[in-house]
């Protein structure tokens, strides 16, 4: 198995927050991805070295792109901020399972749009897209990534060197950002944690 990793490095010490749910979603991805054994996966979002491990271990081959660290750094760097699509530049049809961890609810429509445009793109015909999204609390404002655990557990982990603003969104106005897309499930945790799964058409 190999994973292919393109995160910029980051310095800052993270804790784990007490949230944490049990994602039904993940379960039936992992039983597809288990069965499947041929999947090319791409990780997108706050990433972090549980979630690759996991997948890594599941997927032929697995691709990952910290794409909130590369925004923060082309900011910093004074590029311009839509820059950071390059970093999601890959041959059409490529993947089998898209993640969007925490991503989309930390771009505003214009990007949410585009972002969901690339992954029409770049994941192949029946493809699977699985979107985690924070509706209502209060460690919405923070970026936070989601962590894998044992049994299919999820819990947040803050992400102090990112600092981008938060838009909330209903699951209808979310749902229409994916027009390519098929909504096969959607499942809804507490603290307003929600979970998507998306197929293309």
């Amino acid at each position: 198995m190999e994973a292919i990793i393109d995160i910029p490095p980051i310095n800052s010490h993270l804790e784990s927050e007490t949230i944490g749910y049990t994602s039904i979603i993940l379960q039936q991805l992992a039983d597809r991805l288990e069965k499947q054994r041929r999947a090319l996966v791409l990780d997108v979002g706050v990433v972090c070295n549980e979630n690759i491990n996991y997948f890594a271990q599941r997927a032929k081959k697995l691709f990952v792109c910290d794409i909130l660290a590369h925004m923060n750094r082309d900011q910093g760097s004074g590029l311009k901020t839509k820059s950071f699509w390059r970093h999601l530049d890959y041959e059409p049809n490529s993947f089998d399972v898209i993640n969007l961890w925490n991503l989309v609810g930390h771009l505003n429509d214009h990007d949410a749009k585009r972002l969901t445009e690339i992954c029409s793109k770049i994941v192949k015909k029946k493809g699977l897209l699985f979107v985690i999204d924070i509706e209502n609390h209060v460690s919405a404002q923070a970026v936070s990534s989601f962590v894998i655990g044992k049994d299919f557990q999820i819990s947040l982990r803050p992400q102090t060197h990112l600092d981008f603003p938060r838009y909330h969104r209903h699951n209808r106005a979310l749902i229409a950002l994916f027009t390519s897309f098929s909504n096969i499930k959607i499942f809804q945790y507490r603290k307003g944690i929600r979970e998507f799964l998306f197929q293309l058409q």
